[in-house]
């Protein structure tokens, strides 16, 4: 499999490969609630482990466990004149007006609509004694370094007296001391929610706990505080040209990859003071060259709009946001916006 992926790539650079598609399968479909790649390979392809080339023929998806329902998928590769999509070939000797309601716009903007979905946030900038941090992840039943679900553990707690059984708290790690908007702005430190847990029993400093929810594997030393939302269930619509909006991004949930990708968590630094409301939706803008959006911001460039996010909280002065949508990886610094190019 592995060899015949990089065999896919190879011939897709020369516009030689077609898709082992099965009789009737349509130039591209739209991607439904609950598909895979592996069931559309299933499908369309009658090989469910043809995946990797299904994702070699779409480039735009950049995690291939994140599709999201609006999005196209393409069964032909095209070649180095017709790149991979639907429809007839571009006939570039006509030309005239544009149709009412057509937009000029490079590239496409991400404006469909997702219908009721559901995105996960687990992280949050606050200050210690907002989230009520209570103690440490002291140890557990099993000799495993990294803990999960189903696991019992016991919380070195600060104070006994304020933890009672069956309550539920949260395991935290502290991601980045200072979160700042602007030079001067400190908004506090970067915590990630690692995992809820409930209180079995408490014995003096001592709680027994066992995790009912993980979203990231933990380990004994980290911080036990007041747990915070992390489930967010809303539609998304394309972002409001009637409400200019600009902010930036200022922090990243996952630190471990050097760039975040559709599916991760960021914070921008505008909230609820500056218009900003949960449910709101955001492009990614940049002005550099290249597809890979690397390189230096150029103010002499158009923005070029390369995803979009959706706000899942907002306070006063930042908000939580989930990418939905990115054509190339987003950093800290990327920019958004309501209305690209705004004069």
């Amino acid at each position: 499999m592995l060899l015949g992926l990089v065999l896919s790539l190879a011939l897709a650079q020369e516009g030689q490969v077609n898709l082992g598609t099965v009789d009737g399968t349509p130039d591209y479909y739209e991607i439904q609630t609950g598909d895979t790649l592996w069931d559309i390979s299933t499908r369309f392809l009658a090989d469910p482990y043809a995946w990797p080339e299904l994702w070699s023929v779409n480039e735009y998806i950049t995690n291939p466990h994140w599709i999201y329902p609006g999005n196209r998928i393409y069964f032909r590769l095209g070649d180095n004149l017709n790149p991979p999509g639907a429809g007839a070939p571009i006939d570039n000797t006509q030309s005239g007006p544009v149709a009412e309601g057509d937009r000029c716009d490079f590239p496409p903007r991400f404006d469909y609509v997702y219908p009721r979905a559901t995105f996960f946030a687990p992280g949050t900038i606050s200050n210690p004694s907002d989230l009520e941090l209570q103690g440490t992840v002291y140890g557990a039943d099993t000799g495993h370094r990294m803990l999960g679900e189903r696991d019992f553990v016991y919380l070195k707690l600060r104070k006994a007296d304020e933890v009672e059984c069956g309550q539920v708290l949260a395991v935290y790690r502290e991601l980045q001391r200072t979160v700042k908007r602007g030079k001067k702005g400190n908004l506090g430190r970067l915590y990630r929610e690692l995992a809820v847990v409930r209180v079995l029993r408490v014995d003096d400093n001592i709680a027994t706990a066992q995790i009912e929810q993980s979203f990231y594997e933990f380990e004994r030393g980290d911080l036990v505080g007041q747990p915070i939302p992390v489930s967010f269930s809303m539609e998304v619509m394309p972002p409001d040209p009637k409400q200019e909006l600009e902010a930036a991004v200022i922090a990243r949930l996952t630190m471990e990859q050097l760039l975040a990708n559709t599916g991760e968590t960021i914070f921008l630094d505008r909230g609820l003071n500056d218009g900003v409301e949960a449910g709101q939706s955001l492009y990614l803008v940049e002005r550099k060259e290249g597809l890979a959006g690397v390189g230096v911001e150029d103010p002499a460039l158009p923005e070029r709009v390369v995803g979009r996010v959706v706000v899942v909280r907002a306070e006063d002065n930042w908000a939580t946001a989930v990418v939905i949508d990115a054509a190339t990886p987003v950093a800290v610094g990327a920019q958004v916006t309501t209305v690209p190019n705004a004069q």
